[in-house]
């Protein structure tokens, strides 16, 4: 038989307030340091917690069928992911290759037909209520002026370096295509880091539960519900913004797709993709899609409307590029999005450029949701020190009419006036 022998007891006394600040601290700056020497390793981690956050209500879906398996559910999930990666890759990329591969046979002789436009538009003198303005007796010629300015010989019939946008295309592509080799050399890495994205992804999805209920039993009993409210504001913002988010996505592609087969725009499909993916970019995204659709019509004839092409052909596809961006901002973002951002557009626009400078890419697309998120920290502290709520009730919604409300009240006051009359 064996005596299972008794811990040891702990014998060292409570430690003073003084001695609990100076461990906090210390403990705070090893923290500091740890994460400032895993930097690198932290998008991977944010990107997992992102896809974790997205999978998890179809991992919970599928569990509810095999009534209570979550381990086999995460494992479906992989899998039902990874065959619409495969039919994405099959059925829908073959004929965004098509695209890319036409828009890049195109190109050049889109950027040398752009540069002879250009140059033949700054070769023309510029003139004032039908008369060319003169200096020292001689018509102001915007092409001769850039090539004085440039110092070109005369006797050289070349375009100004500036002008020459072939050429410095060209020079931008063969710079990347040196280290563009080199990815060779890091496939096992990237494959290293592909696994270790998925272990992370099967561990917060199966764990989240204990990891939020962790992070509640290691603070003060009472300020538990507090951080349980944290976590909830939190969750509402991240779930608003991502699913909302990839919604919105899916719906400008969409539309995009359809406006651009009907006004018959070049690469409809390529335009459809840029409208979807800049998307994700807070504010200015619109307008980076909106900037190779007016391109392609302006050099362009409408393959369903002969009579549309050049500038008119332009102008109408930025009015309708427009117009779909209001339909979402009036009718999409109010019942997709939620109320949870509710941001003002120069702090997002500042946010990006944050975000941009400390995390590329990944700050940007996720600047908005990190703004939303500091702002449920400032609100509760604010709260706090000020001894108020720190989560107020939102104030009640006046239900204004909608446009179709509207219409229909128009459309009724002939119709009430009359019964009166009568």
């Amino acid at each position: 038989m064996t005596v299972i022998a008794s811990p040891p007891p702990v014998t060292s006394p409570q430690w003073s307030p003084r001695a609990k600040r100076l461990v906090s601290i210390i403990l705070l700056v090893i923290i500091g340091i740890f994460l400032w020497q895993i930097l690198d390793v932290l998008p991977i981690v944010v990107v997992a917690t992102v896809l974790a956050f997205l999978l998890t209500p179809l991992t919970t879906l599928i569990e509810r069928f095999l009534r209570g398996n979550r381990t086999v559910a995460i494992l479906l999930t992989f899998v039902i992911v990874l065959v619409l990666l495969a039919l994405l890759v099959l059925i829908i990329l073959p004929v965004l290759f098509n695209e890319f591969r036409d828009f890049a046979t195109q190109f050049p002789e889109f950027i040398t037909r752009l540069q002879t436009d250009l140059e033949s538009a700054l070769s023309q003198p510029i003139t004032f209520r039908g008369e060319p303005v003169l200096i020292n007796g001689e018509p102001l010629i915007p092409l001769d002026e850039i090539r004085a300015a440039l110092a070109t010989p005369e006797g050289e019939d070349a375009v100004p370096p500036s002008l020459d946008l072939l050429g410095t295309l060209r020079g931008f592509v063969s710079s990347l295509a040196g280290p563009a080799f080199g990815v060779v050399g890091r496939t096992f890495t990237a494959v290293i880091n592909i696994v270790f994205l998925l272990t992370l992804i099967f561990y917060l999805i199966r764990d989240s539960h204990k990891l939020t209920n962790g992070l509640v039993q290691v603070t003060p009993e009472s300020y538990r519900g507090d951080v349980r409210r944290i976590l909830f504001e939190l969750k509402e913002v991240w779930n608003d913004y991502l699913r909302g988010q990839l919604i919105l996505c899916v719906a400008i592609g969409v539309l995009v797709l359809i406006a651009a087969l009907i006004l018959g725009v070049p690469n409809a499909p390529m335009l459809a993709l840029i409208a979807g993916i800049t998307e994700l970019i807070p504010n200015i995204g619109p307008l980076i899609a909106l900037i190779p659709a007016a391109l392609f019509a302006l050099f362009s004839q409408s393959a369903t409307l002969p009579f549309l092409s050049g500038v008119g052909f332009a102008v109408v596809v930025v009015v309708v590029w427009i117009l779909i961006q209001n339909i979402e901002a009036v009718f999409l973002v109010p019942r997709v999005m939620g109320d949870s951002l509710n941001l003002h557009p120069i702090a997002v626009l500042v946010g990006v450029i944050i975000g941009a400078n400390v995390a590329g890419i990944l700050g940007v697309l996720l600047a908005a949701p990190v703004i939303a998120s500091i702002r449920v920290f400032a609100q509760y502290f604010y709260g706090k020190l000020t001894d108020r709520d720190p989560f107020p009730d939102p104030p009640p919604k006046v239900n204004t009419p909608g446009l179709i409300e509207r219409l229909r009240g128009v459309i009724a006051q002939p119709r009430s006036r009359a019964k009166i009359e009568e």
